[in-house]
């Protein structure tokens, strides 16, 4: 029965958790912390029995044992020392009045969902910040998470990996392993998440790019025009956006999304198609189709946590040569159905991609693209013999 609960924990906690991954090669806590092994708790009873009988606020305070070794460990949360506010968590590891380690508590975090976490850095070659997170009463899981000191600590964007559990009762390991905290951790910092995109969203309404184009595409002639500086301070100009372009040359984008990938769909990651005179092409159907389209269509995995691409893309880039091979593709395909004076529509869509399938558009935007009668207009800038965009994506299909 104790193992059929288990299962039932695991299951059901991980059914609103993100992915994460374990890593096994990150120590104890305390051979990340303390350079001196001697006097370590012992398997057999607790040194820190005493600890018991003392409370705090918090309900942490007491004598623990290690999951992966079984041995005794001391937690204390203090509150004030010395007449001063200092809400921190003091971990021992040996009989006495130090502890081994003083980690501070993430206030605002508590403040907002009473989740108990506590953080201290090591060294980079200590493997950066540590961290304890109370899944349960009596039970914390230790985490490493991948910041560096120059990151801050305790970041809502942080992987965080649990690497060891401790409980004041042994049985109740039963229950919390590696793999359940873990899920716990990932559901906890999951909430504290979606607060903090709640509050985000609300800011970026007060900019007139996100409340214009939230859902939409915009379009520019060049990346310049898509680019700010500080995160979720979007200061593009809506008046730089273009709704037309010659065809062949530099159209810039940016999408903008009425939630974070991760929100809405967790574990997904961005792919983009491009629709225009009856064709359309797809980034991650060609990035399986052959290699040369692999090489030269990298996945599009970071900025889930953001409600914009961070970096805008393009579709062609003249000045730097830069395109985007699904676009290409998709001149390639249409090219003896275009003629020059007409206009084409070209519909962008970026989808949240998951399980080798497009699951929901979460930005899509439509562009008029005019096929110039000019010499050096569009004729040249696909066809050119030796630089047009279709050119050189055939020549390279047929290397």
């Amino acid at each position: 029965m104790k193992k059929l609960a288990k299962i039932l924990t695991v299951a059901v906690i991980a059914l609103i958790i993100y992915p994460h991954q374990s890593d096994a090669q990150f120590g104890k806590l305390k051979s990340a912390m303390s350079k001196s092994k001697s006097g370590s708790g012992s398997k057999g009873g607790n040194a820190f029995e005493s600890f018991n009988s003392e409370t705090d606020e918090m309900g942490i305070t007491g004598a623990y044992y290690g999951l992966s070794d079984s041995k005794a460990y001391g937690f204390k949360f203090i509150k004030e020392n010395e007449g001063k506010l200092v809400n921190q968590l003091y971990y021992f590891e040996k009989a006495g009045a130090d502890p081994q380690v003083k980690m501070d508590m993430k206030e605002s975090y508590y403040r907002k969902a009473e989740v108990k976490l506590f953080y201290h850095w090591l060294s980079a070659s200590a493997s950066g910040y540590i961290e304890l997170i109370e899944v349960d009463p009596g039970v914390l899981a230790q985490i490493k998470s991948d910041r560096s000191y120059n990151d801050g600590p305790v970041a809502l964007d942080a992987t965080r990996t649990v690497v060891d559990v401790y409980a004041k009762d042994k049985s109740n390991f039963d229950t919390w392993d590696v793999e359940t905290a873990q899920a716990k951790v990932d559901m906890l910092i999951g909430s504290l998440k979606a607060d903090e995109v709640v509050k985000i969203k609300k800011k970026l309404e007060r900019f007139e790019v996100y409340s214009k184009y939230k859902g939409k595409i915009a379009f520019a002639k060049g990346t310049n025009y898509l680019r700010n500086q500080k995160s979720n301070e979007p200061t593009e100009k809506p008046a730089n956006f273009i709704t037309k372009a010659e065809l062949g040359a530099t159209v810039a984008f940016k999408p903008y999304f009425e939630m974070p990938l991760e929100q809405s769909h967790p574990g997904a990651w961005f792919n983009i198609t491009y629709e225009m005179a009856g064709q359309t092409t797809d980034r991650e159907k060609l990035r399986k189709s052959s290699t040369i389209f692999a090489e030269n269509i990298p996945q599009i995995d970071k900025d889930q946590e953001k409600f914009y691409f961070w970096y805008p893309k393009v579709t062609v880039n003249t000045s730097n040569n830069v395109a985007d091979y699904a676009f290409l593709e998709l001149l390639r395909k249409t090219q003896d159905d275009l003629s020059a004076g007409q206009v084409y529509d070209l519909k962008v869509t970026v989808w949240a991609y998951k399980d080798g399938a497009n699951i929901d558009p979460v930005a899509s935007s439509t562009i008029q693209l005019e096929y110039t009668k000019e010499d050096n207009g569009t004729k040249k800038l696909l066809f050119d013999p030796v630089k047009g965009w279709v050119t050189v994506l055939e020549d390279l299909l047929d290397e």
